[in-house]
């Protein structure tokens, strides 16, 4: 969950909720592969405040519900929204798995152990977490819905949630625990039957959760008789009301704004402007706005999609938590541009496998030969590409750098078409005596002023992308060196289109080149 404002406070009891993300996997048996099984995402849902009702459909069509501080964070949250979801219902399904890590680190009590998720990941050695803070801990002290606003950019609670499954997954399989303590020594902790259960079973009945916080006010042990009476009295307050009849909610749907959910240019995260709860984005981007890319790869793109849609089809095919329903999925083959591996190795998805895979060759191998090493998707399992590139880094001991570039890298005669576009667009206007910068030869720069009381000349002072449909159209603009006025010209530069065209209709603008009409300079 991620929380909208917090107003300074430190009781999750206080704060808004922004979204809830709910990624759903299941276990599937491979295509092709007899006895081996992989774990499949099959939808992934946000709840904002006002579908949040819509949660507990979701939780009935799950036997397990896996988390990390979900007991004394998220659902201690949700409880006031207990109007809208029966945290109950969740709490019979669920395992928190930081509730078993300080069951087996601390014995339970709450002490600080280095147990956060992050914290986690890095202890197993799983990739980094796209969300460095929480905009809880960005957002202490803040006292206005505006403040907060501005000092928030966009993280995918999406990434959360699949990094999440990896933790879980990494902990019963292996069966280790492993942390590192305020010291920096690294720990590891086998577990054994009990902890397994709390990693695999549902750990509290809902009486049981309810019981712990009106009576603690926490679900971990205490010292002696210490409990946190403020939250124990919130919840019994919460129950008392329940008894009564009465909706319990003091968060008033849509009280507060947020963000358009757009991506800003190539400098920034996200739009942003602000818009009503209810909308999802400002009035320039309702319409049409720039494709998410893939957030779990920090990948840019610069296709303008339309209507509902939130991803190109590339991205809808590659990119982690397209929305159901969007996601395309097709078999394709790509050059991989790693340097030391570029001249024989490639990369592409399998639609008997339902995986991505990877053929590399050293250079200097005979590529007529088996891969150096094939990635075939099984050993480890593909399933995005934030695992091939994790897999890829491993077997080619590349920079992360080097390798997502090369996963993302456009080919050689698109580079060349990207840099000629930007050097159409990006020059200083000259003097009116001097030659024009533009790149063609007769621009009319210099043409006499179209003015017939002005003796002066046109001054080309700027070449822009024209349409949102023909790449090939832009409009040159000229200012008279008299000051009379100015002008503007349509013209079609073939050798210098300014995007692309795919064979769905979808036009791609380059990086780097500033499109208006589209409604974001595309830097």
């Amino acid at each position: 969950m991620d929380y909208a404002r917090v107003a300074g406070q430190r009781l999750p009891e206080r704060w808004d909720i922004d979204v809830v993300g709910f990624l759903v996997v299941e276990r599937q048996e491979a295509a092709g592969i007899p006895g081996r099984e992989i774990w499949r995402q099959v939808a992934f849902y946000a709840f904002r405040d006002r579908n949040l009702s819509d949660l507990s459909a979701a939780a009935d069509e799950v036997d397990l519900i896996i988390g990390h501080n979900l007991f004394d964070g998220d659902y201690r949250c949700l409880r006031a929204y207990s109007d809208q979801v029966d945290v109950g219902q969740l709490v019979a399904k669920t395992v928190d798995t930081l509730y078993a890590a300080r069951h087996v680190v601390t014995g339970g009590f709450p002490r600080a152990a280095n147990l956060g998720l992050t914290d986690l990941a890095r202890s197993q050695r799983l990739r980094d977490r796209a969300k460095k803070e929480s905009r809880t801990e960005a957002h202490r002290g803040i006292r206005t819905v505006n403040d907060a606003e501005k000092g928030w950019f966009f993280q995918p609670v999406s990434d959360d949630c699949e990094l999440m499954l990896e933790l879980w997954l990494e902990l019963v399989t292996s069966q280790r625990l492993r942390t590192v303590q305020r010291s920096g020594e690294s720990v590891e902790y086998v577990l054994g039957d009990e902890d397994l259960r709390l990693m695999l079973e549902p750990q509290l009945t809902p009486a049981a959760f309810t019981t712990l916080l009106t009576t603690r006010g926490t679900v971990y042990r205490q010292e002696g008789m210490a409990r946190n009476e403020t939250v124990a009295r919130i919840h019994r307050e919460i129950e008392q009301r329940r008894a009564d009849g009465v909706s319990v909610n003091r968060h008033p749907v849509a009280a507060h704004r947020q963000r358009c959910m757009a991506p800003g240019d190539l400098r920034e995260r996200q739009c942003d402007q602000l818009v009503p709860a209810t909308e999802t984005y400002c009035r320039d981007h309702r319409s049409k706005r720039r494709c998410r890319g893939n957030p779990a790869l920090d990948e840019k793109c610069t296709t303008v999609v339309r209507g509902d849609l939130a991803h190109c089809d590339w991205h809808r095919m590659t990119a982690l938590y397209v929305q159901p329903g969007q996601r395309i999925i097709d078999d394709f083959s790509l050059a991989l541009p790693l340097p030391g591996w570029d001249k024989g190795s490639d990369w592409g998805y399998d639609t008997g496998t339902r995986s991505f895979f990877a053929r590399l060759y050293r250079n200097g191998e005979n590529i007529s030969d088996p891969p150096t090493v094939w990635l075939v998707g099984t050993n480890p399992d593909l399933t995005d590409v934030v695992a091939l590139a994790d897999a890829v880094q491993v077997a080619t001991v590349q920079s992360r750098r080097d390798v997502v570039a090369a996963l993302t890298v456009l080919t050689a005669d698109q580079e060349t078409l990207r840099e000629r576009a930007m050097a159409t667009q990006d020059w200083e206007p000259a003097e009116c005596e001097g030659p024009c910068p533009c790149g063609t030869s007769d621009c009319g720069h210099g043409e006499p002023c179209p003015n017939d009381e002005c003796s002066g000349h046109d001054i080309h002072v700027m070449r822009n992308p024209r349409t949102d449909v023909d790449v090939t159209a832009w409009q040159d603009h000229f200012d008279c060196c008299e000051g009379c006025g100015a002008s503007a010209f349509d013209i079609a530069l073939p050798n210098r289109p300014w995007g692309e065209v795919l064979d769905d209709g979808t036009v791609t603008v380059y990086a780097g080149v500033s499109h208006y009409e589209f409604g974001a300079c595309c830097w």
